[in-house]
């Protein structure tokens, strides 16, 4: 097919991706546990009750402004949290087929790449898993993803830079995630070492940089007059064992990692198209070492001289957004990822589709589209095996637990002041409404306090220092700490419940189970 006759079709593939969102949101209903978190300071906001998650403490409780402001927004205009949820994911829905559009086009206008390769590039990002449910389930990465896609296509598109379209395109960036200035900076790094190293480059990124500051400052300004620091909490709780020594080591276990990934299971960039959280060891062997496979590819393109230049700047983008993930985030969240899986995904399909013009044989046409047909083959194991997993997710952990827990805690309470200690902080810190001590500290900036005070990560001592009136452990929680903190903290708990879905999650017949059973099963004590 030509692409003569494909103009019609981009709106198809738009509509494709606006539809395997939907497909995902109404089959799992999928509410991740950061969108309670940032939808309760959302809707405190709009209810004129302070923009923070706890009542008496005014904390930088979530990362991303666009992701908390809407919701806001809406919660005002609807009152009605089913509303925002679902509004919210029709924003994220259109968004998704916004951005799989834009690939699309890229590829057939720019990359001017035969029509079953761009084809098959794009629907590979439609059946994203992480990048379809992170964006249903409440998270940013529609914003993130819909950006990343904004700016690849402007440095494909501009022979001579628009600083104003670009300084947008950065704040629109910032505003979805603060720590965005790394994609921006690693896809700009990259086209000035491997595309284009004029000096008016240069100056049209610079310029491009100072505009986009000036468009993200009035939240920079906001939040360091609201909150009194512009950083979020949640990178302040995350990041407080990051020290220039750790830093260090984890920089040279990362470098070893990346050599030992190649003969090992596991590998530092297993994480960009394998399913979220397969390190819970309940996904089949195969797919992990074809997406590992993918993956060493996707990253490493910029090393090969014969792979054009528009693979290579990008490859050397995910590689930098990678290795800044491995090195300075503690956990490599799920959300973070598809902002990293794109470019790889444009990379690749670059790397195999531009070549395609320029071949003679008719039998070699077909490699590139056997390669592409591959990587959506995995893909769509992925998405179909991730969709029954996060179904089983929301009914049995998420509705069948947390909230349950949360609501349980909100009739046994006396007032909304009583403090619970916890590390699952969304669901049973929004319908329980109490004061939440969280751990790393998320939305209590006492337990970072408390953590730098007794230098420790122990549950067992913060909780024996900021006397909460409810603890929530998993089962094990307990069993870390010293018999000594032990017989402390059952001198001033008594047991309160028990909540379990232990029996129905074995009972379970889904690729992801072990991720299920980490949270199956949760107790609940009470202060004497």
């Amino acid at each position: 097919m030509s692409f003569s006759n494909s103009k019609n079709f981009s709106w198809f593939v738009f509509a494709l991706g606006t539809l395997s969102a939907l497909f995902f949101a109404v089959y799992t209903d999928h509410r991740w546990e950061d969108w309670y978190i940032t939808f309760r300071a959302s809707k405190n906001l709009s209810e004129g009750l302070g923009f923070t998650f706890n009542m008496n403490e005014r904390v930088h409780s979530f990362t991303s402004p666009i992701g908390t402001l809407i919701p806001a927004l809406l919660n005002f205009i609807t009152h009605d949290d089913e509303a925002v949820i679902w509004s919210f994911r029709v924003i994220n829905m259109l968004l998704i087929g916004l951005t799989v559009k834009l690939v699309f086009d890229l590829f057939s206008t720019n990359i001017k790449a035969a029509f079953w390769p761009a084809l098959l590039v794009t629907l590979a990002l439609v059946f994203d898993e992480k990048s379809i449910d992170y964006s249903i389930n409440g998270m940013e990465t529609a914003f993130m993803l819909l950006g990343i896609v904004l700016l690849i296509r402007e440095l494909f598109i501009s022979t001579v830079l628009k600083p104003l379209r670009l300084g947008l395109i950065f704040a629109f960036l910032m505003w979805s995630r603060p720590d965005a200035f790394i994609h921006i900076g690693s896809l700009l790094l990259g086209y000035l070492l491997f595309k284009n190293r004029s000096w008016e480059h240069v100056k049209g990124f610079f310029q491009g940089g100072m505009l986009g500051i000036l468009f993200y400052a009035p939240w920079i300004l906001f939040a360091w007059w609201y909150y009194g620091n512009p950083v979020p909490n949640t990178v302040l709780a995350k990041g407080f064992t990051l020290t220039p020594e750790s830093i260090l080591n984890r920089t040279l276990h990362y470098v070893q990692s990346v050599f030992m990934g190649l003969v090992s299971s596991e590998a530092p960039f297993l994480w960009i198209f394998a399913p979220a959280y397969y390190y819970f060891d309940s996904w089949p062997f195969l797919m992990l070492f074809i997406m590992k496979c993918i993956t060493y590819v996707a990253v490493f393109l910029w090393v090969i001289p014969k792979v054009n230049s528009n693979a290579r700047f990008l490859s050397f983008a995910a590689f930098l957004v990678a290795s800044y993930l491995n090195v300075f985030s503690p956990t490599i969240y799920p959300w973070y990822i598809p902002a990293v899986m794109v470019i790889c995904l444009v990379s690749i399909g670059c790397a195999v589709a531009q070549p395609v013009m320029g071949m003679v044989s008719e039998r070699r046409k077909w490699l590139p589209i056997g390669t592409l047909s591959f990587l959506l083959a995995a893909q769509l194991w992925v998405y179909f095996g991730g969709l029954i997993q996060m179904r089983s997710q929301q009914d049995l952990i998420e509705n069948g637990l947390r909230k349950k827990i949360g609501l349980w805690l909100k009739e046994e309470s006396k007032t909304p002041e009583e403090t619970v200690f916890l590390e699952p902080l969304g669901y049973i810190g929004f319908y329980s409404g109490l004061t939440m001590y969280d751990y790393p500290g998320l939305c209590n900036t006492k337990v970072i306090d408390a953590r730098k005070t007794l230098k420790t990560e122990s549950y067992v001592q913060l909780i024996n220092y900021l006397q909460p009136n409810w603890v929530v452990f998993r089962p094990w929680d307990l069993s870390k700490a010293s018999k000594v903190e032990a017989n402390s903290f059952w001198q001033n708990y008594d047991l309160a419940k028990t909540f379990s879905q232990k029996d129905s999650v074995e009972t379970l017949n889904v690729y992801g189970r072990n991720y299920l059973a980490y949270d199956s099963e949760f107790i609940v004590y009470k202060k004497k």
